[in-house]
């Protein structure tokens, strides 16, 4: 029998050095500094409330039917909110309405999302692994595959069949790699079809919004938003599992500092961390579920493959259930090479 992948101890440092900061991090002394209880206390999920829509929600609906509209608003504001109500207001007139985000990945969980919203029968989703009901009166995809249907339709001569455009992550307009498509997009999109623009904060929106008006020769509304409703909090997990803050306005934070400023002086290469113990700790800080962003792909699955499996009959059933439920709203998942690695672990 095959032995099972998961679970490998990370390799150990071969700096041969001794030293507090970099030996053996084991994250076992899970801690915060006394600073931050108050943020901590913050932690957890909130009381269920009637949903009220913000002002700038509202205004950026009723203005995307008569206007091109660009939205600027920190992450996590409701931004979809805005695309999903005015895609029912475009519906409620038989009008069509293309989706574009720059992921494949974010364009399938999008299709997901308005699939339970409008219905599969006037959902469709076109990326360069999926075509799939591309006739819909809502087609999601990638800006790369709305960029190729209207070049495709000006070497026609036919229109584009879409009434309303919504480009989500519009900020990848200053991209230096994949900001031309953007471009190309709103410079060969045809004045009748509305502009919906969704994007994190910027620092000229006026200026975008000046130059959609000069190559469109169409009106349109800047809605803009400051408020973030989930703060953000920058912290720092020493290997022993102590978490302070990352710093302040004034610069990083004083034990930061003096751990990054000792750890460089060591020399060697080092080991990657251990993932299993890292989570352990941040379970217990109670900071889960967390994303880990690293350089590779091939670092991401060696650190899979330090996460020691559960050893809990209930948890191994209810990650059981939780995996074939998730599969079978996203089964274009099944052969995704990560489901392997779940599936061995359980």
């Amino acid at each position: 029998m095959a032995q099972k992948r998961y679970y490998r101890r990370p390799r150990p440092s071969r700096s041969g050095k001794k030293d507090r900061f970099r030996e053996d991090p084991d994250y076992s002394k899970p801690r915060i500094d006394p600073v931050l209880k108050p943020f901590f206390e913050q932690i957890g999920v909130p009381e269920k409330t009637p949903f009220i829509p913000d002002p700038f929600q509202v205004e950026a609906v009723e203005a995307a039917m008569d206007h091109d509209v660009l939205v600027t608003a920190p992450t996590g504001s409701g931004k979809t909110w805005i695309a999903s109500h005015s895609i029912y207001e475009y519906l409620a007139r038989n009008m069509r309405v293309w989706y574009a985000s720059p992921l494949k990945a974010l364009s399938n969980s999008i299709y997901q999302q308005f699939i339970r919203e409008f219905g599969p029968e006037n959902c469709g989703i076109i990326t360069g692994d999926r075509k799939e009901n591309q006739d819909a009166p809502v087609v999601v995809g990638t800006t790369e595959i709305l960029r190729n249907q209207l070049y495709d339709a000006m070497h026609k001569g036919v229109n584009i069949r879409t009434d309303l455009v919504i480009l989500d992550e519009a900020h990848y307009l200053n991209d230096p790699d994949r900001g031309v498509v953007w471009e190309e997009v709103l410079i060969y999109l045809p004045p009748r079809v509305k502009l919906l623009l969704l994007s994190a904060t910027i620092s000229n929106p006026q200026e975008v919004c000046a130059w959609l008006k000069k190559i469109r020769g169409t009106s349109n509304r800047l809605i803009q938003s400051y408020i973030r409703p989930v703060p953000l909090k920058a912290l720092f997990l020493f290997p022993d599992g102590l978490t302070v803050p990352l710093g302040s306005l004034k610069g990083l934070d004083p034990k930061v500092k003096t751990f990054l400023a000792e750890s460089s002086n060591v020399r060697g290469r080092h080991g990657a961390p251990d993932y299993g113990k890292m989570l352990k700790c941040l379970r217990e800080l109670d900071l889960l579920p967390a994303i880990f962003f690293l350089k590779s792909r091939a670092d991401c699955d060696n650190a899979v493959l330090t996460c020691q499996p559960s050893k809990k009959a209930t948890q191994k059933r209810k990650l059981k259930a939780e995996l074939r439920s998730f599969l079978l709203e996203y089964p274009h998942l099944k052969e995704h090479r990560q489901i392997e690695y779940l599936l061995e672990s359980l």
